[in-house]
């Protein structure tokens, strides 16, 4: 896993909660309309957090949910050109893969190549004795972001 790219996850979402549904710090569950009007008491604050664990249990947390992601690969090296920096932008797609088996969908090393033959013709900047130019990026060297634009 030494040869994939740094990866990151951004992802633009909102949610409406009910006032009966917010979570408190720890995790907790309380629900206003179980407990009453006078203030909560034990017992009830008890089994409004009892019940909010049963619901969570019967969650699956494991399975990935399906989702809207775009991904996008970028050279992030100083010396690259700003209109030459990004690898590789992809369609937004329906997907239910984990961010790593995204990468494993694109052919990076054609990609790879393509953006090499433009990268070792740039001159490197930080050498200013002679003229040196860019060496090929690896893998390794790219930044992938996945942008989460829905989750369902």
């Amino acid at each position: 896993m030494n040869e994939l790219p740094a990866m990151a996850q951004y992802a633009h979402t909102h949610s409406v909660y009910r006032p009966d549904q917010i979570l408190t710090g720890s995790g907790q569950m309380l629900a206003s309309q179980n407990v009453g009007a006078r203030a909560p008491n034990q017992q009830a604050l008890s089994q409004v957090i009892h019940e909010a664990q049963q619901r969570q249990k019967g969650t699956p947390m494991s399975k990935t949910p399906r989702r809207i992601v775009q991904v996008f690969i970028a050279d992030a090296d100083e010396n690259m050109p700003l209109d030459k920096c990004l690898v590789y932008q992809g369609e937004q797609k329906l997907t239910d893969a984990t961010d790593e088996e995204l990468f494993f969908e694109i052919d990076i090393k054609t990609l790879l190549d393509t953006h090499n033959a433009e990268r070792v013709k740039l001159v490197n900047k930080k050498v200013r004795e002679r003229t040196e130019y860019l060496e090929p990026a690896r893998i390794r060297d790219l930044k992938m972001t996945v942008v989460t634009v829905a989750q369902f």
